[in-house]
Formats: C-alpha cells, structure tokens, sequence
C-alpha cells in the first residue's frame, strides 16, 4: 500500500544560521545520474513515475489465516518548482493507483496537490504557507489500521480519507539570533464503511479538525551549533462527538522542550531536543497524558560512502479506537545507506516502537526493518529492490491481535 503523507512541507528559510559541512549518502548531487527536469520559463517541472510490483505474505495484517497477494502501484507525479534568485513558489501533484491480482476489492486510488511558497524579506527572514489536499487509503499495517483486529467486524476495504492541510509562517534572523513562528491546521474526514466498535461507533469518529502552532527562538554560539527553546500547542477537535458519539474525544495540550543543532568536526551532524509534554481531554472519561518529550535526528558520517542516521521520538497521538484518547508513542531508528558505486545505493533500516493506550488496557510494540538498494542506470531510469518485515504484538483486554508482514518490493523510476 501506498504511505499516508501528513501535512503540507513547511517551507524554512533559505539559509540556515550554522551551514552543515556534511552531506548525506542519499542527499548529495549526483550529475550523471540526477533528473535535468524540462525547463519552463522561470520554472522547472520534474516528471517522474514509478511502478511496483510488492508481493506480501499477509496482505490484511491477519494474525491467523494469512493471506499473500502480489499488487502493482502505478504513482505518476510531478513538482514544478521555481528557479528565481530570491523567493519561492513549488507545485505539487501525484496520483497513485493499486491493482492486486487476486483480490481486486482491495484495489486503492489515491490523489495529492499541493502548493507552498516562500517571500525573502531579507538575508535570513521570510514569510512562507501552503496548501494541500489529499485522498489517501490507509494501509492495513499502520497502527491507526481498524482492521487489523478480530474482534470488530471487518471493513470490505481499505480505509479511505481526505486530508486537507494548510499552513502559515514566518522566519526572522536577528544576527545570531533566529526567531520561527508557524501555524498548521489538518483536516481529518475518513470514509463510513462497516467496521465499527458497537455502541462507540467506527470510522468516522476518527473525522477530526488539529491545529498546531509552533515557536521557536534558536541561538547559534558558534558556525556549528545552534542552542534553541521550542514551544508547541496543539487543538484537536472531533466532528463526532455526543450524543453522535458516545465519548468526547476533543482535547489540547503543549510541548515546551530545549534542545541543540550540531555539526561536528565532519563527522555528526544532527538536532536534538528535550522538555515536557501535556495533553488534556476535555471529557472526564479520560486522563491527563503528560510527561517526558523527546526529538532528535543525528547523522554520522562514518565515511565519504557511508551514512549512519540515527532518530527518536516521544509523543501523543490519535487512537483510531474510539473508546481510547490516545496513545502515547515512543520510538527510535537506525538507517544505513552506503554507496556501493557512484550509481548503486545499499540501504539497511531498523525501527521499534512502544504505543501506550490510554483510556483501554492495550499496549504495541512495533518493529520494522528493511534491506534493499537502488541502481541508478542513467538520468531517466532507475531500480529499487527492497525486503520489508513488519511486526506487532499487542498486550490487555483491548488488544489487537499479534500480526507479521513480509513484501519483497521490486520498482522501476523513469523521470526527465
């Protein structure tokens, strides 16, 4: 299945206080081998295609009763994007279809545009937005997934919703000082279908309105680190609540955390941070959540042809179980990318997480890894082969049964 996309991209400012000296396996220019777009006046289109072939063992995330389909994702897209001195303007647009060979009800089609730009005021500040609609279907195997279960009724297809997002902000350098300010707001609307928690409802109370605004003000005390404070908060509002529904899932909270950007001696690049989070519920059936918050991304440069990334994060999410406010979520990764050849790239990725349900007795650990490369042939053409594995184990009454996914994914690229 094709991956959920969440808001539109925030657009950041064209230069950053403290300039990374370092450059990732996969971020580093490739002349030979990258797409040259077709010029249009001042803009630049990039058209690229991509096709699938993704053989999975277990294709509706079962615990018992598996049941393996090969499925082929056709996803054309192109970004047009501006090639003025100063500001910015990018389009976007993709469409995305599924066609299984043995169980076509769980054919999928999805569409996504957006748009996003960028006004320079002066060197290092700027006012930039976007907007974004999409209609998405959710994979099976994600743990927001209703359908994984075998104690509801299972739905006749895959979960289909629409994602409306926008955003808005401003970046103001003052010397060494660096101030952001953004605002986004997401619009959840998830198709009704047959699967439902009894009396608590099903999909559609997961319909749901978040707004995010984010400060932050960052020091940079040296060319190579930046010292910074943060503040978040967050509105999250249910279309559904009662007596449509029988719980009140609205909520708010905030995210106030410190924390470092670093580029280190050519060899850690990367941006942490650390405070406390709180999520209040403006139901009495639920609990405040609050606690550690985390974030951090660094990456080490083991060699010129190696990249080490490392990630973590700890934060609130939404449950898609109506009966529960949400959960709180802890999890960390570790990727490998290594030029084989200027033009073959191996990839090596593992990833766990810790889901904590409030509100019902369940907890998920997850784990994912992947193992693959890509060969880039020439400019227009290129091939990925990829193994993925995917495991939950669920625990308590309201627990989810236990699944394993395997897909062996084989895709061609053709871009101009």
């Amino acid at each position: 299945m094709f991956a959920a996309t969440g808001a539109v991209a925030q657009v950041v400012a064209g230069d950053e206080q403290a300039v990374s000296r370092n450059t990732g396996v996969l971020e580093r220019s490739r002349p030979d081998y990258d797409a040259v777009g077709i010029r249009a006046g001042s803009f630049l289109i990039l058209p690229k295609a991509t096709t699938t072939v993704d053989a999975s063992d277990n294709i509706f995330a079962a615990h018992d009763n598996k049941v393996s389909d090969t499925v082929i994702l056709f996803q054309p897209e192109a970004t047009m994007r501006s090639d003025w001195s100063r500001n910015m303007l990018e389009l976007y647009g993709r469409a995305a279809f599924s066609a299984y060979g043995s169980h076509s009800d769980q054919n999928a089609t999805e569409a996504e545009v957006r748009a996003a730009g960028r006004y320079d005021v002066a060197e290092g500040s700027n006012v930039n937005g976007g907007l974004g609609y999409a209609y998405l279907a959710e994979p099976r195997y994600l743990a927001t997934a209703l359908a994984q279960t075998g104690t509801l009724s299972t739905s006749s297809g895959p979960e289909h919703y629409t994602l409306l997002s926008a955003h808005a902000g401003a970046v103001q350098a003052l010397n060494r000082v660096r101030l952001t300010e953004n605002v986004a707001v997401a619009d959840y609307r998830y198709e009704g279908n047959a699967l439902s928690f009894g009396v608590y409802g099903g999909e559609k109370t997961r319909d749901r309105t978040e707004v995010t605004e984010t400060g932050r003000a960052e020091l940079a005390v040296s060319p190579d680190t930046a010292v910074f404070v943060q503040g978040d908060l967050n509105q999250r509002s249910y279309r559904l609540g009662p007596p449509d529904a029988v719980l009140n899932r609205d909520s708010n909270g905030y995210d106030v955390t410190v924390g470092a950007r670093l580029d280190l001696t050519h060899l850690v690049r990367g941006e942490f941070r650390i405070g406390y989070l709180n999520q209040d519920y403006d139901s009495s059936a639920f609990q405040s959540v609050s606690g550690l918050s985390l974030a951090g991304r660094f990456d080490y440069f083991v060699t010129p042809l190696t990249t080490v990334t490392l990630t973590a994060d700890r934060e609130v999410g939404d449950a898609a179980d109506p009966r529960s406010s949400g959960y709180v979520t802890t999890n960390g990764g570790i990727e490998i990318d290594h030029e084989l050849r200027r033009n073959i790239i191996l990839t090596g990725r593992g990833f766990v997480a810790h889901d904590d349900y409030r509100g019902i007795d369940r907890t998920d650990d997850r784990w994912t890894a992947r193992l693959g490369g890509t060969w880039l042939i020439n400019r227009m053409l290129g091939v990925g082969l990829f193994f993925d594995h995917i495991d939950v184990s669920s625990k308590g009454s309201a627990a989810i049964p236990d699944y394993t996914v395997n897909q062996i994914l084989l895709s061609l690229v053709i871009q101009k």
